[in-house]
């Protein structure tokens, strides 16, 4: 089972908090499946969301983002590590979640090499079909109580307003 189109369809932080405790699933060439129950996110909604990539204007890089719901946006950061986010809200608005962290593997450069997630594997539908997905369910409840929400990291860039939201969501499952 996985998730329907409908649940990437919102906003992107409600996206990112919903993430938590939902299995990312990745099938490799070979057949090998990898999954993990997801623990960190981390939400860019919108144009005027300064620390987003889409705020400036639409690119070859962040074209994704405007798409359609559900879909993979690989991007390369500091020319070193790809970085997983999933589209949300309606096509033509530019949102996304950064997958931070799983249950497995912590920082969403180590979490795109242990899934083996490259820039081939951008713009794709979260479907079985193209190799990665997300399931519904993790074996550990998310809990009330068992998530906070912070500041997102490293947009100190993106000034006050957008530095101070509280985007980024942490999932300890034993909490």
């Amino acid at each position: 089972m996985i998730l329907a189109h409908s649940f990437f369809a919102r906003s992107a932080p409600k996206v990112a908090r919903d993430l938590l405790g939902k299995m990312l699933t990745r099938r490799l060439p070979d057949g090998t499946r990898i999954a993990a129950p997801i623990t960190e996110t981390e939400a860019y909604d919108g144009f005027d969301d300064r620390a987003s990539h889409a705020h400036r204007a639409k690119t070859t890089r962040n074209a994704v983002m405007f798409g359609p719901p559900g879909y993979t946006y690989l991007y390369l950061c500091y020319g070193i590590h790809w970085m997983l986010n999933v589209t949300t809200r309606e096509e033509g608005y530019p949102a996304a979640v950064l997958v931070r962290a799983t249950a497995v593997v912590s920082g969403p450069g180590r979490l795109t090499r242990y899934f083996m997630l490259t820039g081939e594997q951008n713009a794709l539908p979260l479907r079985p079909a193209s190799g990665i997905w997300i399931e519904p369910k993790s074996k550990d409840p998310v809990r009330p109580g068992s998530v906070r929400a912070t500041p997102r990291v490293g947009v100190d860039y993106a000034g006050p307003e957008w530095r101070a939201k509280p985007w980024r969501f942490v999932w300890t499952p034993d909490a």
